[in-house]
């Protein structure tokens, strides 16, 4: 990753965050596409719930005690500090997540909606400084 200009951010939202899934997600696709779009929304719904649940404090743990006592490797740990850019991205997804349930089903506008809104998200997040923290933001 030192020798390529993609942040690591940038990379994990996009390859790392889409490509393990991939079947889940082809079977959401699949599902929807034979009419059956509660049960292709709760796929996608129940892979955010497992994010947050069990891979963010996991993350969180293993990073705090992997660096325990390190003060040269505390910038690589996990914390959940966030820059404000990815909190209002995850806002923005809470947003798209409750449009999209709403009415318990879809169409081509809201799918739509939800490439265009995903493609802006990764080109804000590609043009994005590199290596900004929570500090850069007046937090």
């Amino acid at each position: 990753m030192e020798n390529t200009s993609i942040d690591e951010k940038f990379l994990g939202l996009t390859l790392f965050a889409l490509v393990p899934n991939i079947t889940e997600f082809m079977n959401a696709i699949s599902f929807a596409l034979y009419g059956n779009i509660v049960l292709s929304l709760e796929i996608g719904s129940a892979y955010a719930l497992q994010v947050a649940l069990l891979q963010i404090p996991a993350m969180t743990a293993f990073s705090a005690w992997c660096n325990w006592n390190k003060v040269e490797e505390a910038r690589f740990t996990f914390t959940l500090i966030f820059p404000r850019w990815d909190i209002m991205s995850v806002l923005f997804s809470v947003f798209l997540l409750t449009y999209t349930y709403q009415e318990g089903k879809s169409n081509y506008f809201k799918g739509s909606i939800l490439i265009l809104s995903y493609l802006v998200l990764m080109a804000g997040f590609y043009c994005a400084p590199v290596g900004q923290t929570a500090s850069t933001f007046g937090f």
